[in-house]
């Protein structure tokens, strides 16, 4: 099994450079979503957590909060670490942390093309495809 450290971090801390990095790595030189459709208003407020793996920072994610409901975003494993269930094992501890929270269900806005890797931590597919950013998403749940 793969082991999976996190790390929660603010928006305003030195370390928050690391998940622009993070981001820009994933988000724009691999997938083409500009710079600018990166960062919004709810990333001052929301939860980020840092990924590591023992060694060294392998992905990050934020989470948003709406009443019993927490939105997973933005999240972002860096490529050569991919395949090696960290994303996986982030999200049930996630799932864990936020259940504790008082939280009853989280839920997601998938890229459509990795939607399985969402399937396998337990979400599904809720509504129609639509588009963000130029790219087809599709909304998912886990019931916590």
């Amino acid at each position: 099994m793969s082991r999976i450290n996190l790390l929660k971090i603010n928006f305003n801390d030195y370390d928050f450079s690391n998940i622009v990095d993070i981001r820009k790595s994933v988000f724009t030189d691999e997938i083409g979503i500009p710079e600018s459709k990166l960062f919004d208003k709810y990333d001052a407020n929301c939860d980020h957590f840092m990924l590591f793996d023992g060694k060294q920072i392998v992905g990050a994610v934020r989470f948003v909060s709406k009443e019993q409901t927490i939105k997973l975003e933005r999240m972002a494993i860096l490529l050569q670490h991919r395949s090696k269930n960290y994303g996986k094992h982030a999200i049930l501890q996630l799932k864990e942390y936020y259940h504790r929270q008082g939280y009853s269900k989280m839920i997601l806005d998938s890229i459509y093309s990795v939607r399985n890797f969402y399937k396998k931590c337990g979400f599904l597919e809720e509504g129609k495809i639509f588009q963000r950013v130029g790219i087809d998403h599709v909304r998912m749940s886990l019931t916590m």
